[in-house]
């Protein structure tokens, strides 16, 4: 767990193999290619949960029962899987970011609210436009460049 925080974000295949935390949720709005590869390098002994906007208060509830199951606070790391550019580095995203600022707004709505600065900034951005995620999400798919589809 983080020295100081509760709550972690991290992105792409660096932070998830970075990530030392007790449940890791990967964030990733269009459970794009992505997904399998990050979830590849996920620690097998950690609970792992794939959170998208429409499952987002259910990870943040699972993370909260693990939390009473084992009667003790559990750390949390957030990955937000991004894209990859042609040269196959990270490309973030606003739309994983959105996601993983819901799931940070639903650990808080259930009482874990103990978060990094970057969980914090990705909360502010998805209550901010929490009316205009989708619609944002969607606009994102639909303006992926020929380039970072060819890279997927």
């Amino acid at each position: 767990m983080s020295a100081s925080h509760q709550v972690t974000l991290e992105w792409g295949a660096a932070g998830m193999r970075a990530a030392d935390a007790d449940v890791i949720v990967l964030a990733d709005a269009d459970r794009g290619a992505e997904t399998a590869e990050l979830l590849g390098l996920a620690p097998r002994t950690r609970l792992v949960l794939e959170a998208t906007l429409a499952s987002a208060a259910a990870v943040a509830r699972t993370a909260l029962d693990e939390q009473a199951r084992r009667g003790e606070r559990v750390s949390i790391a957030i990955v937000a899987a991004g894209e990859r550019w042609p040269d196959g580095s990270l490309r973030p995203t606003a739309t994983d970011l959105l996601v993983a600022g819901r799931v940070v707004d639903e650990l808080a709505e259930l009482g874990i609210d103990f978060h990094s600065p970057a969980c914090a900034a990705a909360c502010a951005a998805a209550v901010a436009l929490r009316g205009a995620t989708s619609t944002l999400i969607a606009a994102e798919a639909a303006a992926s460049t020929p380039a970072t589809e060819a890279a997927r």
